[in-house]
């Protein structure tokens, strides 16, 4: 780790910040300006530097967590044997603990009311849109015959 004084860290990590937020606003438009783009060498031009956002945004990011000093412990990087022990563990934690699965059940009905209540929107939203443009077929079928 660099060891900066505190306005330069300052500094720093503003300018990264910058950095970080103009990488993803690239990343994000780069699919639109693909879209627009008007002659093969604009496209390529457009991929390149979109798909060159995505590393700078990935270096950006890992520099700034080197400048505010995240470093990750020797526990938080697990091997596939650690990820499954601690799966386990946590289903183990969840069946032992009443209040939980009644708050599971109560979350699972909660989401089918939502979802029912969510498909008979869509199924009349979709019924009026039917309705409409009938309506206004039979008028032009009407009127121009």
């Amino acid at each position: 780790m660099i060891a900066l004084s505190q306005p330069q860290t300052r500094i720093a990590l503003t300018m990264i910040e910058v950095g970080l937020s103009v990488a993803g606003i690239i990343a994000a438009i780069t699919p639109l300006l693909l879209w627009a783009s008007w002659s093969e060498f604009v496209f390529y031009l457009v991929l390149s530097v979109g798909c060159g956002a995505f590393p700078v945004f990935v270096g950006l990011a890992h520099v700034r967590g080197r400048l505010i000093g995240e470093a990750r412990s020797d526990r938080d990087i697990l091997g596939l044997k650690g990820v499954r022990q601690r799966i386990a563990d946590w289903d183990k934690l969840q069946e032992l603990d009443k209040g939980v699965r009644r708050n599971q059940f109560e979350i699972k009905g909660d989401a089918r009311r939502e979802f029912g209540f969510m498909m008979r929107v869509t199924i009349g939203l979709i019924l009026a849109v039917a309705a409409v443009f009938l309506t206004v077929y039979l008028g032009f079928e009407v009127t121009y015959k």
